[in-house]
């Protein structure tokens, strides 16, 4: 009995918790555009999150939960995004990213998971988590309701009392049609009926009843989701599954991988002597050496990727029965990989050429970000050909979750304002259209060094919208760094 008496007041005080989470969240961001309220709010979700984990599984900081903590990082890091940068297309994935992260971490400290956090199993476990627990112990909240206020109330009252609910909850619905019914039979009755609502509730009043079913849907999503963290589970028995795995011939591999290595071969030879030395050969009919540096990028990253996922299914697949033979394979891998780096280098050297014709952007920039990363994880890809044994799928989730957190930091919109603007001193050519579309961090940049009053005068002007929308929303959750600095230049 004590025991049920105990785990009772837990579950009153997670709870209570998780209704202040609720009254947080309106307080951050009813109404209210994203600031430095994200950050504040997952530093709330954290104390929930620590101060029950203490309290359930007593929790304490070790090294072994290092990694497992090491998840804070990206996820603080991004969360400070909205605080200190404005590009809106970030902002919208981190959205996501960030709960999905703290989802991450939260199972891996309580040990809810039996797969290892980077095996498709672990995100089965997560859907579980999420769409099987968290949505069964939504009931939870009002069962316990239920509970304290019959503990409170004398019995015999407490049954009168649930009775009288009964008929409320019957007859609503009756009299909804009843009223529709009269109403459409007199006239005069619609108009006096319509008028009650108008006259009793305002739209203040209907405005916090909406922010009170807000609070309350927040409250009860929080404390689902935290008690299926730290409550009982019923024991799942698994059983026992024989997959046959599917193997590619080594035979077969090896002769289109020597034809592929071939062809990559010769065209490597072909991009060192042509760009990258610019020898003084014949280049095609009517086809000057900086046309040629421009032309195909967009082939050699889709044969790139094509390379990649050959690589990936080759790991994966190749028979290893015959040693000699899978060596072979290794090597024809290994000299694939660095054919394929050759091939991103010059994509990369062709696409700056292009920048450098036709201006910078969104587009080109994260074209060259991806090639970056794709080389990286063609490195990792070659550890693994000549180590069986080394996780690829771990450490390209590691490598993928550091460059997009290093993507956030790197301001994009800064960095193309001033290559654009170091453009217009070399060529006398700006789009000043596109740069008005960029988020508000690239407004300092182009007002300090485009050094001319024209084009400054109509990049204002451009932004007169995007002005009058700066300055609509002035609360201190809203706060951003970047939005202060372009207020100074805008005004």
């Amino acid at each position: 009995m004590a025991d049920v008496t105990q785990e009772q007041k837990g579950l009153q005080w997670l709870l209570l918790g998780a209704f202040g989470i609720g009254i947080l969240f309106d307080w951050m961001f009813y109404g209210k555009g994203f600031g430095i309220s994200y950050l504040l709010f997952v530093m709330g979700l954290y104390g929930l999150f620590i101060w029950q984990a203490r309290q359930r599984i007593h929790l304490r900081f070790s090294r072994k939960q290092v990694f497992d903590w090491i998840w804070t990082l990206p996820i603080f890091l991004l969360a400070l995004t909205f605080f200190l940068f404005s590009n809106p297309h970030f902002h919208l994935f981190n959205l996501v990213l960030i709960p999905f992260l703290f989802v991450i971490q939260t199972i891996l400290i309580t040990k809810r998971h039996q797969a290892k956090w980077y095996e498709a199993g672990f995100f089965m476990e997560m859907v579980e988590t999420l769409l099987l627990y968290t949505p069964k112990y939504t009931r939870l909240p009002f069962r316990l309701t239920k509970e304290r206020i019959k503990d409170r109330v004398d019995q015999e009252k407490y049954g009168v009392m649930k009775k009288v609910f009964i008929g409320i909850a019957i007859s609503v619905p009756l009299l909804v049609i009843v009223l529709s019914l009269l109403s459409n039979a007199d006239s005069v009755f619609g108009h006096f009926l319509g008028q009650i609502p108008r006259r009793v509730i305002d739209v203040d009043s209907l405005e916090a009843i909406f922010r009170m079913m807000l609070i309350g849907l927040i409250t009860i999503l929080v404390f689902a989701y935290m008690y299926s963290l730290f409550g009982k589970r019923e024991e799942v028995v698994e059983l026992p599954v024989h997959d046959k795995k599917i193997v590619w011939d080594g035979v077969i591999l090896v002769t289109i991988l020597a034809i592929i290595n071939i062809v990559y071969t010769a065209f490597t030879y072909i991009q060192i002597s042509y760009l990258f030395i610019g020898a003084k050969r014949v280049l095609p009919d009517e086809l000057t050496y900086a046309e040629y540096a421009r032309n195909g990028f967009n082939e050699l990253v889709t044969v790139t990727v094509i390379n990649f996922l050959i690589l990936l299914c080759t790991m994966h697949f190749a028979s290893r029965a015959k040693p000699m033979l899978y060596q072979i394979i290794q090597i024809l891998l290994s000299m694939l990989t660095i054919c394929t780096g050759f091939m991103l280098v010059s994509a990369y050297f062709r696409l700056s050429l292009y920048e450098d014709a036709y201006g910078y952007t969104h587009t080109r920039l994260l074209a060259h970000v991806f090639m970056i990363f794709l080389f990286v994880l063609f490195i990792i890809a070659l550890l693994k050909i000549w180590r069986d044994g080394f996780s690829l799928i771990k450490y390209y989730a590691i490598v993928t979750l550091v460059s997009y957190v290093i993507l956030n930091y790197m301001n994009m919109d800064v960095i193309i304002a001033k290559n654009n603007v170091q453009r217009y001193h070399a060529t006398g050519h700006i789009d000043i259209e596109y740069l008005s579309e960029l988020s508000y961090d690239a407004i300092p940049v182009v007002m300090e060094f485009v050094r001319d009053r024209k084009v400054e005068e109509r990049f204002i002007e451009m932004l007169q919208e995007r002005k009058e929308i700066l300055y609509e929303d002035n609360t201190w959750q809203s706060f951003n760094l970047s939005e202060y600095r372009a207020k100074a230049y805008l005004k």
